[in-house]
């Protein structure tokens, strides 16, 4: 039997949303598969916890599946058994400036990137496998921070299919999400932004857009996610561009559903969730024509070069006047999104935790126990209401109230559910019995 430690706040720690989605879907499936093969363990920790105690008397293997850029793992983790880390885009290091908002952004974050890469050249054997999502980023991987190409393995990302796929009613769909939004019924584009939108390529989608619109095009921009008052701004002066922010994954997932297309440019992908999400949603994307997006994307959309404000003005007006090209993309596109899925996504991870970890003879039952203890308090002590509501009693090792909250809402709650489902069975099975586990079952 295996042992895994997943530390599953490193979205927090790097302050990214997407980081935080795939350690949620990351769990999910390997807890199911756990629940079903009964080889492995795996417990969700949080990433300073790896530095306390003997971390490894209790995990064979350390897995951070989402560590996000360029940075080096943290200290806390470095001494962990068989450290295996998960990098997403290291666009910083690749493009430098270009993908910084402001020059002082850039002067901050230079000496910063060049130390983290000195780190990766020097101490490098402290990792056993770095995982990717695509041959592009493993490429720049080995260019841009020296990582030797067999400690690199390609695992692709999935998409949740029961939450992004087509609508039975697109236009019914359209009329209902845009009066949510208050916003006139008419075709529209999406983009899915971030609070980078240099990174993102806001202002020249903008701009394409403005052009595009001069050609009377009938459509709307309708733009999601954190920005910057510079774009609020920009985006005001343009007719029909709508900024909405932050939206649920349900209203996020009808806007898809809904929309032409995807419209997102970017100057550098690592991966590029929403537009696997938009494909699964049979909706075409328009996306750049380098890193990651023709690999992913393949057949299901139109590349620009990032930099052309006349190439992506351009690719916007072909998918507006051409009703069966989108059509003809959205179907290559739904049928390219098939082959991804966060349950092949964990196979491979599990397969590859496997490579390096020597199997025990430990009692299943028991570990089970212990690592689900473990990952009910690291949930615990990572959600602020949670820690105040039921800290003091997971302190006496009494994980009812905690369960009981689990079970009556954190499997409906959209931060806690994705830990909680593969535990259910377990926890409505939790008996008192359980309140004698010793302390180190936490530690």
């Amino acid at each position: 039997m295996i042992r895994i430690n997943m530390p599953i706040d490193y979205g927090f720690f790097a302050n990214a949303t997407s980081l935080n989605l795939i350690a949620r879907k990351m769990y999910l499936e390997l807890g199911k598969l756990m629940n079903n093969k009964k080889s492995f363990v795996i417990s969700a920790t949080l990433l300073n916890d790896s530095a306390i105690g003997d971390v490894n008397q209790h995990y064979d293997c350390l897995c951070v599946p989402n560590m996000g850029g360029y940075r080096f793992p943290i200290d806390s983790t470095l001494h962990s058994k068989n450290l295996i880390v998960g990098i997403v885009g290291i666009d910083e290091v690749v493009l430098g400036r270009e993908v910084y908002k402001t020059e002082n952004d850039w002067m901050q974050n230079k000496p910063i990137i060049e130390k983290e890469i000195t780190k990766w050249k020097e101490n490098i054997d402290m990792v056993k496998f770095v995982h990717v999502s695509n041959v592009s980023e493993k490429n720049q991987l080995v260019e841009y921070l020296k990582i030797p190409e067999e400690k690199i393995r390609i695992i692709p990302y999935g998409v949740d299919h029961d939450l992004f796929k087509p609508t039975l009613d697109k236009i019914d769909t359209r009329k209902k999400i845009l009066q949510k939004f208050l916003i006139k019924e008419t075709p529209y584009f999406l983009h899915i932004s971030e609070s980078n939108w240099a990174r993102k390529n806001v202002l020249r989608l903008l701009e394409a857009f403005k052009k595009a619109k001069s050609f009377g095009i009938p459509h709307k921009l309708l733009i999601v996610g954190k920005n910057d008052d510079l774009i609020f701004k920009k985006a005001k002066s343009i007719p029909d561009v709508h900024m909405l922010g932050y939206v649920s994954d349900d209203d996020l997932t009808h806007l898809l559903q809904a929309s032409d297309a995807l419209i997102n440019p970017s100057i550098h992908e690592g991966f590029g969730l929403p537009m696997l999400e938009a494909m699964a949603c049979a909706i075409p994307v328009i996306t750049c024509n380098v890193f990651s997006p023709p690999e992913i994307v393949g057949d299901g959309g139109l590349f620009v070069d990032p930099r052309n404000t006349d190439d992506i003005c351009s690719k916007i007006l072909e998918i507006s006047k051409n009703e069966n090209l989108r059509n003809d993309l959205a179907a290559a596109g739904l049928k390219r999104s098939m082959n991804f899925s966060w349950e092949k996504t964990a196979v491979q991870l599990y397969e590859l935790c496997k490579e390096v970890s020597t199997e025990s003879d430990f009692d299943f039952d028991t570990y089970y126990d212990k690592s689900a203890l473990r990952t009910l308090t690291s949930i615990c002590l990572s959600d602020p209401e949670l820690k105040r509501n039921f800290l003091p009693s997971v302190m006496k090792f009494d994980f009812t109230k905690l369960i009981e909250w689990a079970l009556s809402k954190g499997l409906e709650d959209p931060i806690t559910k994705d830990y909680f489902i593969p535990l259910k069975s377990w926890m409505e099975n939790y008996s008192d019995n359980f309140l004698t586990i010793k302390k180190d079952i936490v530690n």
